[in-house]
């Protein structure tokens, strides 16, 4: 079986990847940008607190 993966998840993806917030391959006002761009903002976010643990 296929794994199927949401807009969510494939901002995550994105951001863990090295990808930018600009390429967001869905159209601005949708939903699924939305949640393209909730997702990356979540990774950039889980990275950054990681960061600071290590400080």
């Amino acid at each position: 079986m296929a794994t199927v993966f949401t807009p969510f998840d494939e901002g995550v993806t994105a951001a863990e990847t090295g990808m930018s917030k600009e390429d967001n391959p869905y159209q601005p006002g949708t939903p699924q940008h939305s949640d393209w761009d909730a997702g990356y903002d979540a990774a950039m976010e889980a990275d950054e607190a990681t960061k600071l643990d290590d400080e």
